[in-house]
């Protein structure tokens, strides 16, 4: 087990090393539009095509700096929704007495339907940026997310219990 440790902590730091060499490149992308990134809800904390190790076009960086600083949704006014909304099932759930749940699946389809519209715009968002990239660009992003997802397939198996000894 001991062995299986060090291994994944070398394939971690090998990760990471990269990844770090990457972000420090001259053409390092640009951050993350306002209220996106690590912070963001579902499956996906950031953009799904990312951008390091890419070499971009004087063009390309005129444009994602544009995209950058054009207009964005007031992901500010989102999050007040979500924290009134929040707010509204904490005050359901702690009332005494029987749990209205008419109100309480308004609640929650307004908070499914306020996540839904900002995965979205997520989406959208990445696909502006795809539409920047050339044929290349893309296939070389491909390429880097296929080595890493293989990494973390490799460490997953590394990670994961020993099967029970068969009688």
């Amino acid at each position: 087990m001991m062995k299986k440790m060090l291994l994944a902590a070398a394939v971690m730091t090998g990760l990471a090393g990269t990844a770090g060499h990457a972000a420090l490149a001259h053409d390092a992308p640009p951050p993350p539009p306002p209220g996106e990134g690590c912070g963001g809800h579902g499956p996906h904390h950031g953009h799904l095509l990312s951008l390091q190790g890419i070499t971009l076009t004087s063009a390309q960086h005129k444009k994602l700096a544009a995209l950058m600083h054009g207009d964005h949704p007031d992901f500010h006014a989102d999050m007040q929704q979500e924290h009134a909304l929040r707010t509204q099932l904490r005050t359901l759930l702690t009332t005494p007495g029987t749990v209205d749940q008419a109100s309480l699946t308004s609640v929650e389809q307004q908070l499914d339907a306020l996540h839904q519209k900002r995965a979205a715009q997520r989406l959208q968002f990445e696909v502006k940026i795809h539409d920047i990239l050339t044929p290349d660009q893309l296939a070389q992003i491909k390429d880097r997310q296929d080595k890493i997802d293989a990494l973390h397939e490799q460490l997953h198996a590394l990670m994961a219990p020993p099967a029970p000894p068969q009688k």
